[in-house]
């Protein structure tokens, strides 16, 4: 690749990423100030955790949406209106005088933000090939990782002097800015269809889903994604109750636990983009998946007996879970070059129903199952489906649709 087309390639490489970022970021931002949401607004918790619910259900619906509609027109057709969508749901927010208008402007924001991670990634797999994907990918999800890890203090930093206002007042700037660099550099839409001719488009949306499900390595990530991320949220939503029944932590002290969770996950990113050269990505897939059900079960036996053995378990469960995540990408882009808007967006919707039902249905099992009996039925299972998922990946035959 000439120097001047690797140098605009990596510049979109970093823009894209840092977009997926801002992404991530007006989700996570205001977490810190719910409560200041609901005093300004005098209304209940309930309805600012609302707020929350709805961003997600939105982000979740527009996957299945939006997937076959880049593969169908192109990514910049979306990504410019998408953008432009985010800066006047952010704008709105700061200037909603009433609840109902700030949840209709946040719904904006949520609809012009989930085209965003699902075009960054589909963008990335086309403009990179081989094991420049792999390290591709691992920067891409290293700077997604990083948001979770800014973004509360963050939020609270700027809650605290500017209020929730001065929040959605940030995120506008910044999706203003990220606009009009896309406006000027981001491709057009007749650079965006590079597949071999021998690759045929399937002809619906309901076929390419055949096609996907029909694969074993499409099917093996997304088990492999919804079960990961069903676990990853059932242990978030534990662990602050752990550490304050428990281990008698204040509040400030809990916060910063999560920290080192954060950050190792970013650690792992960079772990992957190191090592994806010389393992095979199937295999990492496998092993990391693996790593993550033993960091799970080690997690419930050691979760309530030794505070340092439950933060280094911690630490080693981010590790693993960060460089098992851009495997999920890579492989997708990679399998499926024609649907590549298509496969993105169903994972992104598999792994949204993951993060959606894993607290609700881990909160409904711990009133019959101790929670750490549960976390570690979790990952047991979790290594049982690896464990057959392996099995058929290497002994059995593809499921072919019908």
């Amino acid at each position: 690749m000439p120097d001047a087309n690797r140098k605009q390639t990596n510049f979109l490489l970093y823009l894209l990423s840092i977009s997926a970022f801002l992404a991530s970021l007006t989700q996570n931002i205001y977490s810190p100030i719910l409560p200041l949401l609901r005093d300004s607004f005098h209304v209940s918790l309930g309805w600012v955790n609302a707020s929350v619910s709805l961003f997600m259900l939105i982000l979740a619906v527009m996957q299945l949406l939006l997937g076959p509609l880049i593969d169908s027109i192109g990514a910049r057709k979306i990504l410019l209106p998408s953008l432009f969508l985010t800066v006047i749901g952010s704008a709105g927010c700061s200037l909603a005088a009433r609840f109902d208008g700030f949840l209709f402007f946040r719904a904006l924001q949520a609809l012009g933000t989930a085209a965003v991670p699902l075009i960054a990634a589909m963008t990335i797999g086309r403009l990179f090939s081989g094991h420049d994907r792999g390290r591709a990918m691992g920067t891409y999800q290293t700077l997604l990782s990083f948001a979770p890890a800014v973004a509360p203090v963050l939020g609270g930093l700027i809650g605290s002097r500017a209020g929730y206002t001065g929040i959605f007042w940030f995120l506008t700037e910044i999706a203003v800015l990220l606009l009009l660099v896309h406006v000027r550099y981001f491709p057009s839409s007749r650079g965006e269809k590079e597949v071999p001719p021998a690759e045929t488009k399937p002809f619906s949306t309901l076929a390419a889903y055949r096609t996907i499900f029909g694969s074993k390595t499409g099917l093996t990530v997304m088990l492999t994604g919804f079960l990961h991320f069903f676990i990853y949220f059932a242990l978030l939503v534990y662990l602050p109750a752990l550490l304050t029944d428990h281990y008698g932590l204040s509040l400030e002290r809990v916060g910063l636990l999560y920290l080192p969770l954060a950050v190792s996950t970013i650690g792992g990113s960079w772990l992957f983009k190191k090592i994806q050269h010389r393992i095979g990505m199937t295999t990492l897939l496998f092993r990391g998946s693996l790593f993550i059900s033993l960091f799970v079960v080690l997690f419930a036996l050691t979760g309530m007996v030794s505070l340092t053995g439950l933060s280094a378990v911690l630490v080693l469960y981010g590790i693993s879970s960060g460089f098992t995540l851009p495997v999920h990408t890579t492989l997708l882009t990679g399998e499926f070059p024609s649907i590549r808007g298509t496969v993105l967006g169903l994972y992104n919707f598999i792994r949204y129903a993951g993060m959606a039902a894993g607290p609700v249905v881990f909160t409904y099992l711990q009133t019959y199952i101790h929670p750490v009996a549960l976390f570690g039925l979790l990952g047991c299972a979790f290594a049982t489906a690896v464990f057959v998922l392996l099995k058929w990946e290497r002994t059995g035959k593809p499921v072919r649709s019908t």
